[in-house]
């Protein structure tokens, strides 16, 4: 669903979108994110089957880091595309939630292998789990790792301040390449100093991460399907905000709410006095947010004094 930017003022009701940041992906940037994924997936699955190899935990936790990455460029695109798809009579706002129910599904996976190699970790410490480990295998691995990384954040560099999504991505590259730096001196320290124990320390520090990025993934999709307002949006400010503008009395019913990534939305009803129930308003209130606030859809629904709703507000 694209927003075309057409008003409709009806009945004193005032809507407007404007682009949110998910549908700002141009075929340019698409490219380049489904290379960097390419890469992304290629070194995930070198890191399953080199700790299956090696014995490794610390690969597998690091493979875990890499799906979380995968993940984010893959939500990205999703994003992008999901802006091209139109809505429907059912589905009104689109297929936007879908990246959001993606994202859900990415946090409780992370969280779940996450929660997996940190038991391990736990056995390996109790001297109960696997302790042999090929710091050769690893140690290779983790290298090719941090070669394609390096490609990764290569490409998607000079497109960097650009897109908002890009940086995002080469963020989150440039922390795989440190974690493939630490996994190669982890292997470096088992090969010449024979100390095992380095893998499950390191596996335990990466996992960590994991189940971090895992809590916040989930956190931030929970959210907005609960319709939360979003994190960097005040909601008491935007309230003053309409407040102070000329001929309001009173705001009252005032949601604001995410629909997807970079589109967030705002309804709110207004009592203006006499003088002020006109469209012109309606449209000064849609600019002044529109300036003010992050909010690619606006609706403002004027009430005249002494209007009474029919129905307790939500």
């Amino acid at each position: 669903m694209v927003d075309d930017c057409r008003h409709g003022m009806e009945h004193h009701h005032h809507h407007h979108h404007h682009v949110g940041l998910a549908e700002g992906i141009t075929p340019y940037y698409v490219r380049k994110l489904q290379i960097a994924m390419v890469l992304g997936i290629v070194y995930f699955v070198a890191q399953v089957l080199g700790s299956f190899y090696s014995g490794s935990l610390a690969l597998l936790a690091d493979a875990g880091h890499k799906l979380a990455d995968i993940g984010a460029i893959a939500l990205a695109l999703l994003a992008s595309w999901f802006s091209h798809l139109s809505s429907s009579p059912r589905k009104t706002f689109g297929f936007y939630r879908l990246e959001i129910l993606a994202a859900l599904a990415n946090g409780m996976l992370l969280f779940m292998m996450a929660t997996v190699i940190l038991w391990e970790a736990f056995l390996r410490f109790l001297g109960r789990g696997h302790l042999e480990i090929e710091g050769g295998i690893m140690f290779a691995v983790a290298g090719f790792g941090l070669l394609l990384n390096l490609v990764a954040a290569r490409v998607l560099f000079p497109a960097r301040e650009f897109n908002l999504n890009v940086k995002g991505a080469l963020f989150h590259i440039m922390a795989d390449v440190i974690s493939s730096l630490g996994t190669m001196l982890t292997a470096l320290g088992i090969l010449m100093f024979h100390v095992s124990w380095m893998d499950s320390v390191i596996s335990v520090i990466i996992a960590s991460l994991v189940l971090h990025n895992a809590i916040r993934i989930f956190s931030e999709a929970f959210n907005i399907l609960m319709e939360a307002a979003p994190h960097h949006l005040d909601v008491g400010r935007i309230r003053e905000h309409l407040v102070r503008q000329p001929g309001v009395s009173d705001v009252h019913d005032l949601h604001v709410w995410t629909i997807t990534t970079g589109k967030n939305a705002l309804l709110a009803h207004v009592r203006v006095m006499s003088d002020a129930f006109r469209h012109e308003t309606a449209q000064a209130l849609e600019a002044s947010l529109r300036n003010e606030f992050d909010l690619c859809h606006i609706t403002v629904q004027l009430e005249p004094p002494g209007f009474e709703e029919e129905l307790p507000p939500f």
